[in-house]
């Protein structure tokens, strides 16, 4: 084990007790001492023992009785009855009550006790194992059903973006399905200017418009300029980061743009180049983005990236006609 096992002895029997703690530290285990059922069930309130080793007869509460009780409050720890009185009704009757094994006294051959007390650490050991991998495999498929999800939501959006060839219209299904979807507080598309100079407010959704009319950004500026610049998205999982409060103060100096605590923002690339940004902020129904909401929104970016190209493509058409 990881740590020495934490032991409590049940025994009214000093020179029993002290006996069987003897042989217990001697192999490096932690050893406390009751002389009642009752005190032992004490203990349990403050502290929690990996083995048991009690005496079957007991001024008071039977230790058998006892264990019921510790088993309740503790299912992993184990039992161990040690006693005298070893009436082959009373070993069996320890056994079927749940007790891990019954030794009988006076213990001569101390390797009979170590074994036992072995024996359940390993068993305690392996219980924890098999708990950790049935945990992992359970945070592992509720990652693989997130990701089924967001997925079969993201087609449902890549078929609202594609059953219109209205630019417009795409760009805006965009921004409002996305801030919707995550639960987001605001959300707004950026578009670059004709000169290329300037970054300037498309659509918005959970913003007041005319906050927005005045609105320049020029790339390599706040949060959206960067994700421009550099063609990568960007997540700020808490926007009182001192790392990014520069960049928010560039975009949002009045603070009517980006909302707190959370902000994603990716670029929105048309025909190979970058044409603008879609940034999201408030977190995910208050709570602070994840990674895999940076992903959703990077795949609805690429969607609508498309969804763009294939309106441009028809326009171009319908003026050829």
């Amino acid at each position: 084990m990881a740590r020495p096992a934490d032991i409590l002895v049940v025994d009214d029997s000093t020179a029993s007790s002290n006996k069987l703690t003897e042989i217990l530290e001697a192999q490096g285990y932690l050893v406390s001492v009751v002389t009642s059922a009752e005190e032992a069930i004490q203990r349990f309130n403050s502290n929690k023992f990996d083995v048991v080793i009690s005496e079957l007869m007991l001024p008071g509460m039977s230790g058998l009785n006892m264990m019921k009780i510790i088993k309740e409050r503790s299912p992993e720890t184990e039992v161990i009855i040690v006693s005298s009185n070893a009436s082959s009704f009373n070993t069996v009757k320890a056994l079927r009550q749940g007790a891990f094994d019954f030794i009988v006294k006076p213990i001569d051959d101390e390797s009979v006790l170590y074994n036992v007390v072995e024996k359940v650490l390993e068993k305690q050991e392996s219980g924890r194992i098999r708990q950790l991998h049935v945990n992992e495999l359970t945070e592992k498929n509720k990652g693989l059903n997130e990701s089924l999800a967001m997925m079969k939501i993201v087609n449902q959006i890549c078929v609202l973006l594609t059953s219109t060839f209205d630019i417009a219209n795409i760009l805006q299904k965009l921004t409002e399905t996305a801030t919707e979807h995550l639960q987001a507080t605001r959300g707004y598309l950026l578009l670059l200017d004709k000169s290329g100079s300037n970054l300037n407010v498309k659509v918005c959704t959970g913003i007041d418009i005319q906050s927005t009319a005045n609105f320049k950004l020029a790339p390599g500026l706040g949060i959206s300029g960067r994700a421009v610049s550099s063609g990568k998205p960007i997540i700020i999982a808490d926007t009182s980061d001192e790392i990014f409060l520069a960049g928010i103060k560039e975009e949002d100096p009045e603070g009517v743009m980006l909302a707190s605590p959370s902000i994603l923002s990716v670029p929105l690339l048309v025909n190979g180049r970058v044409a603008g940004a879609l940034t999201i902020s408030g977190g995910c129904n208050g709570k602070p983005f994840t990674d895999d909401h940076l992903e959703f929104l990077s795949m609805l970016s690429r969607y609508a990236s498309i969804a763009v190209e294939n309106a441009g493509v028809v326009h171009k058409l319908k003026k050829q006609q």
